[in-house]
This record gives structure tokens, C-alpha cells and sequence, in this order.
């Protein structure tokens, strides 16, 4: 197992040495295949030593009355011929046998070919050893990534983690905002069932409340453990054990990913090593998805959207700086795609109209766009005002106004103590919107 970790470990080095340009990964590389080397010629050796030198004699005569098994003579075929056993001759026998049980049996049979003398080796020795039967390796039934470049790097990568862990199934996903979805971005499974791409919707976040790079391991999937309904990148209901979830934050996407593992053993994710490892290769997927948005960036205009995570902690900073208040809400337009119809014109043009109308009914505020159709909102008013100012929002979208028909919902956080960071502000904005999108109310977190 350890030497197939390493090779996989060298190809994974080699592709982030192409990617990152990084010499030094090469190396790396070579120490890795020089290392996976070493083992399979210590195991060799330990086989080799392992063969047991043991001996088995040759069967004598039987020495038993040959009439009971139904012999009855036994004589050389020439009477005449003179045979030297120095020499190795053997002559050859003829065998007169009786019928038994009614069965016809031959009258004669010729001596084997014994033109070559046979050493005492081939007479007394003959080697045996033990049986070994060798694991059975695991069959990935699906490998893919919603990209090539992804592809490359990221399908080896999560492929080494598998097989370090024993795990059933590794896949990175992509958490989308208003209405709540996932997006496979990576998925590697011995299951066919596995999604091999496209996205799911979702009724509640797979983990709330996170904190970057901290892996969360349920140890029971099913009742009073992990709800076998949040495991949506499978087609049909797999009896999955423990499922591990670790949130992956790159600086420079808005969305947040989740290395999710999951396993069909009843344990095995539980151990220190295991969230030690599940950290680490968390680190190293946010490096590689930085290092892939830098070298996609160069071909996307220049004026591209700034990252929602800084502009958040931009507000975030200030707020407390100043010891101003603060709130963000999340605005999401309920019945936007079917109002836009099919073509792409028509969605550009309603969220331009959409954000032009919250531009001029949300007071005191700043409003950036946060996705298709959503919008956020950093409202820097009293805390006490936030029911009464964010009613306001939802009135202004009648449900059943010709332009913006169905509405809106309306989620807010209000920025306290216990938020540590963007994404802890941010998750607790989006469960609040996708309670208010499932209820119809205006929620605010508490």
C-alpha cells in the first residue's frame, strides 16, 4: 500500500511541477519513485526468505500383498535381455491384472520413458511452498472532473487520498448559493451510482457553521448520525458507514468546495492521522485550485468581478474598525429563470432591472452581485432596524407584480462576535435565504 501512495504521490508532484513550473517538484518526484523501488525489493527479498525449505521423500514400495490389488504378476517384456542398473536401465515391465467389480481393466501398461537416469534430487526432493493469494485491488468504476486541467492534477490526486484511506468514495464539490445546489467538480468512486459530474440541488447545506480546512467526520451515516439525504452526488441510496467533509476555501473563488470522503467500512475515518491527512490534502487542493483560477484568469477580461470573500472582509474590517454596525442579506429573484425564458439576452436584461430596482429601495446600503440573480446587501443601519428594513426589501417585489413575478427571498446575519471570518458571515446569510426560500418569510438570523 505504501509504495503504491508513493508513486501516485510522484505522479501527483511531477503534474504540479508542469503546472506551478517548481524544478524542485521533480525531485521530489525522483526521491518518491527511488523510494516506491526500495520497498518492492524489500518485499522480493522478504518473499524470497519466506519459502519454506522443506523436503518431502519419495513414496518406498508398498509393501502389502500385491494379489490384493489385483495383481498378479509382474515380469520383465524380454526374458532374455540383461539390464545393468549402474547404467540407469530400467527395463520395461508388463502388468497382468484381474477384473474387479465387473469392470474390464488392461491387461498391460508400458513403464514410463526413463532413458534419462534420475538424480537423487528428482528421486528424494521436491520444494513446496505456501499458497499466497494476493488482495483484491479496488475497481474504480468512475474518475472524472468538470474540466481537463482539473482533470490533470486534481483526479490523481484525489485518487491518492482514496487509496490511502480505504475510502469508497472521494469527490470535491462546489456549494452554490439561492437556491442551494452542489456542483461536482471532482469525483472518484468505486460506485457506479457516483455522479460523474452536472450538480444536484439540496434541501440544507451538507455542513453549516464551518471553518476552513477543518475536517468534520461523522461516524454514523443513517439515524441519529449523518442524513443519508445530504449524500446527493450518489444516483441512488448507497450504504455508505462515515462520511468525512473537510470545507475548501480558496482566496480567489467566491464559492465555497468541500473535499467530502466516504467510506463503507465501520470505521476508519475516525483517527487522528486520518483528519491530519484529510487537512493536508485540503491544503493542497486550495493551492491548486488558486494555481488553476491565475492561469484561466488570463484569458477572462479584465474588468472581472472582484472576489465576494474580500469584499466582505473588506466590510467586515471597516465595520469593526469604526465600531459601526453591520448585516449582510442575501436577495435571491424566487421565479428569475422562468421569467428570463430561454435566451441568454433576456437573463442579462432582468438582472440588470432587478438590481437597478434593489439599488433604489435598499437604504443606507451597498449592494454587489453575488451570483445569477443574487444579490447581497451589506446594510450598515442599527441591528434593531433589520425586521422592519428588510420587509422593506420583500415588499418592494410583489409576488404578484408582471416583472418580477414570484417575488423575492430575503435571508440576514447580522455581524457579531462569533464571526471569525467571511465564510462564517456569508454561511449563516445563505442558510437563513434558503430558509426564507423554502417558508416565503423574511428570515433573520439571530
Amino acid at each position: 500500500m505504501l509504495r503504491v501512495l508513493f508513486i501516485i504521490l510522484a505522479v501527483v508532484s511531477i503534474a504540479l511541477a508542469i503546472v506551478l513550473g517548481q524544478p524542485m517538484l521533480y525531485l521530489l518526484a525522483l526521491v518518491l519513485l527511488i523510494s516506491a523501488g526500495l520497498l518492492v525489493t524489500m518485499n522480493m527479498r522478504r518473499r524470497h526468505k519466506d519459502v519454506p525449505e522443506t523436503f518431502m521423500q519419495a513414496p518406498e514400495q508398498p509393501t502389502e500383498d500385491l494379489a490384493s490389488l489385483g495383481i498378479l504378476d509382474i515380469k520383465p517384456k524380454g526374458d532374455d535381455s540383461e539390464v545393468d542398473p549402474s547404467n540407469g536401465d530400467v527395463p520395461e515391465e508388463t502388468v497382468t491384472l484381474t477384473e474387479e467389480d465387473g469392470e474390464s481393466v488392461p491387461e498391460a501398461a508400458p513403464a514410463p520413458d526413463r532413458s534419462v537416469s534420475p538424480t537423487p534430487a528428482q528421486s528424494h526432493v521436491a520444494g513446496v511452498s505456501k499458497a499466497r493469494q494476493r488482495p483484491p485491488r479496488a475497481r474504480i468504476m468512475v474518475s472524472e472532473a468538470a474540466s481537463e486541467i482539473k482533470a490533470d492534477v486534481l483526479i490523481p490526486c484525489l485518487r491518492s487520498l482514496r487509496a490511502s484511506l480505504d475510502a469508497y468514495t472521494v469527490c470535491l464539490l462546489r456549494q452554490e448559493d439561492a437556491p442551494l445546489r452542489y456542483q461536482v467538480e471532482v469525483m472518484v468512486s468505486q460506485n457506479s451510482y457516483a455522479r460523474n459530474g452536472g450538480s444536484y440541488s439540496a434541501k440544507e447545506p451538507m455542513l453549516s457553521g464551518h471553518k476552513a480546512l477543518v475536517p468534520v467526520v461523522y461516524p454514523r451515516v443513517g439515524p441519529n448520525g449523518f442524513p443519508k439525504a445530504k449524500l446527493g452526488y450518489y444516483h441512488e441510496p448507497i450504504n455508505v458507514r462515515q462520511v468525512a467533509i473537510v470545507p475548501v476555501v480558496p482566496k480567489r473563488y467566491d464559492e465555497l468546495f468541500m473535499l467530502v470522503v466516504d467510506t463503507v467500512n465501520e470505521d476508519g475515518l475516525e483517527a487522528a492521522s486520518v483528519r491530519v491527512l484529510l487537512e493536508q490534502y485540503a491544503r493542497l487542493v486550495t493551492t491548486i485550485l488558486d494555481t488553476i483560477y491565475i492561469e484561466s484568469d488570463s484569458e477572462e477580461p479584465s474588468d472581472a468581478l472582484r472576489p465576494r470573500r474580500e469584499i466582505i472582509i473588506d466590510e467586515m474590517e471597516q465595520a469593526r474598525s469604526l465600531s459601526h454596525p453591520l448585516s449582510l442579506a442575501l436577495v435571491y429573484l424566487n421565479r428569475g429563470e422562468a421569467l428570463s425564458g430561454d435566451g441568454s439576452a433576456d437573463l442579462e436584461d432582468l438582472d440588470e432591472r432587478f438590481s437597478t430596482r434593489l439599488r433604489s429601495v435598499a437604504l443606507d446600503a451597498r449592494v454587489e452581485r453575488f451570483g445569477e440573480l443574487t444579490y447581497g446587501i451589506f446594510y450598515h443601519g442599527n441591528h434593531d432596524s433589520l425586521p422592519e428594513w428588510a420587509s422593506g426589501i420583500k415588499e418592494a417585489f410583489p409576488e404578484d407584480a408582471q416583472d418580477f413575478e414570484g417575488g423575492v427571498s430575503v435571508g440576514v446575519a447580522p455581524l457579531l462576535d462569533r464571526h471569525d471570518g467571511a465564510d462564517s458571515l456569508r454561511s449563516e446569510a445563505t442558510a437563513a435565504l434558503q430558509e426564507s426560500f423554502q417558508s416565503g418569510e423574511c428570515v433573520i438570523v439571530g
